[in-house]
């Protein structure tokens, strides 16, 4: 039976990490979904993608924060929670050292939330109909 790469078991554990950073995940997680040790799967994680799992953790949290603090209006504990962090200092500490911001700086240089929000047209068509029954079928009055 062939061996898999090196290169799949890692990026198995870069996938977990894209798809479940809001979590509590650790390194020790991802290295448990790499099938190797923590220490060895680190040492390898970096020489393939450059950096630390850790710091990849992190980076794709603080760029799914970007993107809610240019298009919602929640609050920036909230964003912190909401991706996967629980210390709000830090948060804005390692936001602050990733785009030379604070996020309230770096929500303030975008438009309101309120400009993206855009209503499908689908919706508008359901809502723009005629809320009433007009048919004998719609309230059971017809026949089978």
């Amino acid at each position: 039976m062939p061996q898999v790469p090196l290169i799949r078991h890692l990026l198995r554990a870069k996938d977990l990490a894209d798809s479940r950073y809001a979590e509590r995940l650790t390194v020790e997680d991802l290295a448990r979904a790499a099938g190797l040790g923590r220490a060895h799967f680190s040492r390898e994680f970096k020489r393939a993608f450059g950096e630390s799992p850790h710091v990849y953790l992190l980076t794709r949290r603080l760029e799914r924060a970007a993107a809610l603090l240019r298009f919602t209006d929640k609050s920036v504990a909230d964003i912190c929670l909401s991706v996967g962090l629980e210390s709000i200092g830090s948060f804005t500490t390692s936001f602050t050292r990733t785009y030379a911001m604070s996020p309230t700086a770096y929500r303030a240089k975008f438009p309101p939330a309120a400009h993206y929000a855009r209503v499908p047209s689908c919706v508008l068509r359901v809502y723009g109909r005629p809320q009433h029954q007009t048919f004998r079928e719609d309230t059971g009055g017809g026949r089978n």
